[in-house]
């Protein structure tokens, strides 16, 4: 009598933890892929960066110049610009303004990254060489994969995490090889923020 009892109340304990994890797969945080990727589009210009400044028909104010280490730019005319953390768009529209100053019309600027040296990401865990990289040019969460020598025969490759930190917080964006790879869907590919870390389990 009392051996049905327990099994019984063994039973009504299994699907009670069945029910709990299925609640939480339920609600795992979805993440907005193309959000994040709008918030990566537009590279954050940072110290030691070299910026070519062109002015249309005004040499003046043309130049090339290096993001100093307090995140300031020197414009001839202008003067002293912030320029670290913002995109090259911000910069090319301040230096038109504080420039307007100095002439009849507003003279039209654009900004380009000329030199990359700010820009640095990580890869740490289950993959052949883990480390700080320093490319020369934005890249994904595949590249930056490639470039630390692929996942090692211990690796989960459908539970690497990119951890983020920016003006949104820090926050956990997971990357599922088998979803990106294997299915195609190239959502899950991020480019990567400088200072991204990616995570291999």
């Amino acid at each position: 009598m009392w051996s049905r009892y327990i099994r019984i109340a063994l039973l009504l304990y299994a699907l009670g933890v069945l029910a709990a994890l299925s609640g939480c797969g339920a609600s795992a945080p979805r993440v907005d892929f193309e959000a994040e990727r709008r918030a990566t589009s537009a590279y954050a210009v940072g110290p030691g960066d070299v910026l070519e400044v062109r002015a249309w028909k005004n040499e003046a104010l043309s130049h090339r110049v290096t993001v100093r280490p307090d995140g300031f730019i020197t414009v001839p005319l202008v003067g002293d610009i912030m320029a670290s953390g913002r995109t090259v768009m911000g910069i090319a529209e301040e230096i038109a303004t504080q420039a307007a100053r100095f002439y009849h019309e507003k003279p039209v600027v654009s900004v380009e990254v000329a030199e990359l040296h700010s820009y640095r990401v990580y890869v740490m865990g289950e993959v052949s060489r883990p480390g700080e990289f320093t490319p020369t040019a934005q890249i994904t969460v595949l590249q930056a994969l490639a470039l630390a020598g692929g996942f090692t025969r211990f690796a989960d490759p459908d539970e690497v995490v990119i951890v983020r930190r920016d003006a949104l917080g820090e926050r956990r964006i997971p990357f599922v090889f088998e979803q990106v790879v294997g299915q195609g869907d190239l959502r899950g590919d991020l480019p990567l923020q400088t200072n991204d870390t990616v995570v291999v389990p």
